[in-house]
């Protein structure tokens, strides 16, 4: 599928040299929960995407930047992304990675709805439908 990896591979990138970004080397795919791999809803997030990890806003010592569960905070950028695009709404990129961080376990349920919260709380104060 398009050389791109899957969701549960380890991430390939390349940092900026101010440690701000970096860069996917190897694109992935992310297949929603109750889909399969016949299917063609899977969100393919390309090679040489762009992304600043986790905006945590600087409280690294909570949730670091570029920390555990990386590929899901690459995923939520990339649909927020598509979401500007006018591609997908807010509420769904934010769904779609809660789900990224429950199904991969990048965090313990009550962590991955504590930072999906934040997340929700940025985007409603943001007007972002």
């Amino acid at each position: 599928m398009d050389n791109l990896q899957r969701f549960t591979e380890p991430i390939e990138v390349r940092f900026s040299n101010d440690g701000k970004s970096l860069t996917l080397l190897q694109g992935f795919y992310y297949y929603r929960k109750g889909s399969s791999a016949d299917d063609q809803s899977a969100i393919k997030v390309p090679r040489g995407f762009h992304t600043d990890g986790f905006s945590n806003f600087g409280a690294d010592f909570v949730l670091p930047r570029f920390g555990k569960g990386l590929k899901c905070a690459v995923l939520h950028d990339y649909l927020c992304v598509e979401f500007h695009a006018g591609r997908v709404s807010r509420a769904f990129a934010d769904k779609v990675f809660l789900e990224a961080m429950i199904e991969t376990r990048a965090f313990s349920r009550v962590k991955a709805y504590m930072i999906y919260a934040s997340v929700r709380g940025y985007a409603i104060y943001k007007g972002y439908k």
